[in-house]
């Protein structure tokens, strides 16, 4: 049977979830949650994915992203590969982790963000614990909503300003919005048509975009990624910027030429190195250098200031782009 076609746009917010192979365990403490959400933390960074809401369970991880540059499947073949790797060497295993591909449902935002972030904020509820308990459970972006925990993970106003003006009143009238009802009424918002959670006319509009971005996504990433090596070619003669000697400037500029290419388009490794006539393993050498180099105490000021410059020094089109099933099989593992 053909694996139902997996649909990425500019802009697609989406439901993930993944689940473990043969129901055995994602995480067997907390330490293996916590390096999950370090990863997630970092693979958001990489790929520039906004996320509203997530839940760690036992056997399933349940994900809210947007993606602004259509790569959710690069980012969660990344994350999931991370993870796996880690999880296998700290546990000495081999093999599969997941429960195949992870399974996505396009869900429009107008009409269904807050819904969604209420069935993954209530999937690891349970009739036999308090609601103190409820609100207090660390693996989920819950607590963040209600302010009794502070990350820079989840966005949160989008959802939030549907329910009040002031914070505190967004906070109370949220919290009843998720936890007043049975578990029962925690249904899945209706599955219009292949994964997709909307009104009808919302169909309509994801199969444009989606063919839009099939015909011009690579093009545009490839304009794209051009012109940041033209800017970043620019900022060679620029000594008070890298300030190092020539060599070592171009080499370092090669470097985060890919790194910037990587995290403002959707182009694969392969072809950012055929645009620098270097392998792909190349490239991801070069980009993992420059990300351990960020995150050096010691590392260079006038680097970090350039990977965080956006505008004026590059021109605008470096600027982000703007944002725009069947339900989940069975009740949500815990």
């Amino acid at each position: 049977m053909a694996r139902p076609l997996r649909i990425q746009y500019a802009g697609a917010l989406c439901h993930l979830t993944a689940r473990a192979y043969h129901r055995r365990p994602l995480f067997r403490d907390d330490y293996d949650k916590q390096r999950y959400l370090d990863l997630l933390s970092h693979y958001q960074d990489r790929f520039g994915s906004t996320i509203y809401a997530y839940v760690l369970l036992k056997r399933a991880v349940h994900l809210l992203l947007e993606t602004p540059q259509g790569n959710i499947s690069k980012m969660m073949q990344c994350l999931g590969t991370s993870y796996t790797q880690y999880f296998n060497r700290r546990h000495g295993r081999r093999g599969t982790l997941f429960e195949g591909r992870y399974r996505s449902y396009l869900i429009h935002k107008e009409t269904r963000l807050a819904e969604i972030t209420r069935y993954i904020h209530r999937a690891h509820f349970d009739r036999g614990l308090k609601k103190r308990k409820q609100r207090d459970y660390p693996w989920s972006s819950y607590r963040i909503y209600l302010g009794r925990s502070d990350s820079g993970l989840v966005e949160v106003e989008t959802v939030l300003a549907r329910f009040g003006t002031s914070l505190e009143e967004q906070r109370k009238y949220y919290r009843e919005f998720v936890e007043n009802g049975s578990l029962r009424e925690n249904t899945y918002p209706r599955v219009i048509s292949q994964q997709i959670v909307g009104p009808a006319n919302f169909v309509e509009k994801v199969f444009a975009e989606f063919q839009n971005f099939q015909l011009h996504g690579e093009s545009s990433s490839l304009k794209k990624a051009e012109r940041i090596l033209r800017a970043v070619s620019l900022m060679l003669d620029r000594d008070d910027i890298l300030g190092f000697e020539e060599k070592r400037r171009k080499s370092l500029a090669r470097h985060i030429a890919m790194y910037l290419i990587r995290r403002q388009t959707a182009l694969p490794l392969r072809s950012i190195g055929a645009m620098l006539g270097v392998k792909a393993s190349a490239v991801a050498l070069a980009i993992g250098g420059i990300e351990k180099l960020v995150k050096q105490e010691d590392s260079p000021s006038k680097v970090k200031d350039f990977l965080k410059l956006r505008v004026p020094l590059l021109p605008e089109w470096f600027v982000d782009q703007p944002t725009i099933g069947e339900a989940p099989s069975g009740s949500v593992d815990s």
